[in-house]
């Protein structure tokens, strides 16, 4: 396994690999190495041998976050790999600030911890301020500035409160409360999601990363297209697919559109899909692979975290919701291709599936492993070292697998940056959570949101999906999730909403912001590589995956969906809600085997509510009502093709 002499040239191993002198750009790609290499293997270290105190730890996760946070994403310039300007000062600066925060906690733990129950003095006070716009800073550079206004609007609202207005009046919060709760304590920054993200989310980073560098992603995409290619719709399926499963290793919608869609979306433009809708298939089938287990985003790990369950708990809530929405895509990309007359791939273009097999299926083996590991009931922790281990183990057995150095450190280059992401959406979500919990601003927001309605559940998750993608807009699932855990959860579940069902309901929703317009982050993406416009690929993104997102609407209603119930209930729940989407995907597109007339649609479009229904009576004749019409249309279509074959006889 070798890199490409691209790849050398954008990674901080490949700048030394190719240097031919030592300068500044030399010195910062050897701090990069370092940094990265360090950060992993105390990972590693502590996956295995477990990890100590809580704030120390997080603390020591957090410095190595803001020192790679600082190096990789520079001020002013577009790459660390840019020279060096006058801007690099702060740069150094914050690096210089970053590590005087961990000295100074350190330097006398046991004051600093005996301060942590009575009262910050003035020098603590100042630490948890300089932290605080580190913060806010590295979130800038790593996520946007919208999470950092959001960030430093609620630490402001805490601090005057009392000259606020609406929910956002109360009585003040003062600074040395704030920096106590948020800087000394494991409330605020050093919180349960910062703690979430040191703990197990790095690691599966870290198996990701080393999955990607193996070579893994490009072996689901090719057994997808040997298996569905010559289908209708094959190259459509095989993105799918593909997406679906390599969704599962990135957890990133955008990471998944860039790396699949780049080999996907040209080949479905190839036989004829119009460049909006192959941009909008791959942004749906990417945004479904981080609520897909058994490997789903860093959030699925918080939601764990927040619920006291194992991650395994939440992973097999989200099978069937996963299973349904992907069930949904396939059929919207069958019925589209059918309706284009869009024809499936030659031989020629297809990979045969034993030979991609035979040169890549050691690489599943690891993840059969995790999934073993989870089955058994080993904590995330233990379940995902050993199946990195036993990633690097396979990956000796065939050449075009075998690491060497530069892949490590090509593994660690790329498992620091995906960390930085999260751990710093993570630490200023930490700051939200502080101020809005000591200003008591999250309880009412949630309050209002269940008081406008009504105390009707329907509007209210309506409400509650609403903020999801309002919020979605500018910041990422997981810092949407936890501003959701703040404000509208709380009150959802004193509606009666088991406590699974309404964290996984903002967990999905926080997801599939990123293919709802008007800011569809995945859509976006793809539309870059389609050569797209992009409001057009994301409208197309969210229609196509509309039926889909019937799944999310209604699981609180049909808790078997996510496992809650009798074996019956979950057995009804999942059988109705994959023939409600499927009715439903018939519908949007007005084509399932041939046309289906206005009437029929409108019926078809009741059948797939009615199916959803938690009655089961309504259930059941939905189902059948929606088989019926599927039926009819599937021989009205064997029909037209046989009049279509004794025309074409005539002819002759």
């Amino acid at each position: 396994m070798a890199h490409t002499e691209e790849s050398n040239s954008t990674t901080a191993w490949g700048c030394l690999f190719n240097a031919r002198r030592f300068g500044a750009r030399e010195l910062l790609a050897f701090l990069i190495v370092g940094l990265s290499f360090a950060f992993v293997t105390f990972h590693l270290y502590t996956g295995m041998f477990g990890h100590p105190e809580a704030h120390f730890y997080r603390s020591l996760h957090l410095t190595g976050v803001l020192l790679l946070c600082f190096t990789l994403f520079p001020l002013n310039r577009k790459s660390w790999s840019d020279k060096p300007n006058i801007w690099t000062v702060i740069d150094i600066a914050c690096i210089i600030l970053s590590v005087a925060l961990e000295v100074y906690y350190l330097w006398d733990i046991e004051a600093f911890e005996l301060r942590q129950v009575t009262s910050p003095n003035t020098a603590d006070i100042c630490m948890g301020v300089i932290l605080w716009l580190l913060v806010l800073e590295g979130t800038r550079r790593a996520l946007g500035v919208p999470m950092v206004l959001i960030a430093v609007f609620f630490t402001f609202q805490a601090l005057y409160s009392e000259k606020m207005f609406w929910i956002f009046y109360g009585p003040s919060t003062t600074l040395k409360s704030l920096v106590l709760d948020m800087f000394m304590q494991e409330g605020g920054i050093f919180g349960m999601p910062l703690g979430t993200i040191a703990s197990f989310v790095v690691l599966f980073l870290i198996f990701g990363a080393f999955m990607e560098e193996t070579g893994t992603g490009r072996t689901f995409t090719d057994l997808a297209l040997g298996a569905f290619g010559s289908k209708v719709g094959g190259p459509a399926k095989a993105a799918v697919v593909g997406s679906a499963f390599f969704g599962m290793l990135s957890g990133s919608s955008c990471a998944n559109v860039t790396t699949t869609g780049t080999f996907t979306i040209p080949l479905m433009k190839r036989v004829g899909y119009e460049s909006t809708y192959a941009g909008g298939v791959e942004a749906c089938a990417s945004t479904g692979g981080m609520f897909t287990p058994p490997i789903m985003g860093a959030t699925a790990f918080v939601v764990a975290a927040y619920l006291g369950l194992s991650y395994a708990t939440v992973a097999l809530a989200a099978a069937i919701p996963a299973l349904c929405y992907y069930f949904a895509l396939f059929a919207a990309v069958d019925f589209h291709a059918r309706k284009a007359k869009i024809p499936p791939l030659s031989k020629e273009e297809m990979p045969v599936v034993k030979d991609v097999l035979k040169n890549g299926a050691h690489l599943l083996l690891p993840i059969g492993l995790l999934v073993y590991f989870l089955v058994s009931g080993y904590t995330a922790t233990t379940a995902c070292f050993w199946s990195i281990v036993g990633l690097f183990i396979v990956s000796f057995l065939k050449k075009s697998s075998r690491p060497g150095a530069e892949n490590i450190i090509s593994v660690c280059e790329a498992a620091g940056k995906a960390t930085v992401v999260t751990a710093m959406a993570c630490a200023a979500a930490g700051i939200i959570v502080s101020s809005s919990t000591l200003s008591g601003v999250g309880l009412k927001l949630g309050t209002q949101i269940v008081s406008i309605s009504g105390g009707h559940l329907w509007l209210a998750m309506l409400l509650a999906a609403v903020l999801a993608v309002i919020l979605g807009m500018g910041l990422t699932t997981t810092a949407v999730y936890i501003i959701m855990v703040v404000t509208v959860i709380p009150p959802i579940m004193q509606m009666g909403v088991p406590a699974l069902a309404a964290h996984m309901y903002a967990l999905f929703w926080g997801v599939l912001s990123n293919i709802i317009p008007p800011v569809a982050i995945a859509s976006f993406t793809a539309a870059g590589i389609a050569k797209a416009g992009p409001m057009k690929t994301a409208a197309r993104g969210f229609v196509i995956g509309l039926p889909g997102l019937l799944v999310f609407a209604t699981f609180v209603y049909n808790p078997g969906l996510i496992m809650i119930g009798t074996v019956s209930d979950i057995v009804i729940n999942s059988v109705g809600c994959l023939i409600a989407v499927v009715c439903f995907a018939a519908v949007v597109e007005g084509y399932a085997f041939t046309k289906i007339n206005i009437l029929f649609r409108a019926m078809l479009a009741v059948c797939s509510l009615i199916s959803l229904s938690p009655r089961w009576d309504l259930t059941f004749a939905g189902l059948a009502g929606g088989v019926i019409i599927l039926t009819l249309n599937y021989l009205a279509a064997k029909k037209e093709d046989l009049n279509f074959g004794q025309g074409q006889k005539q002819e002759a």
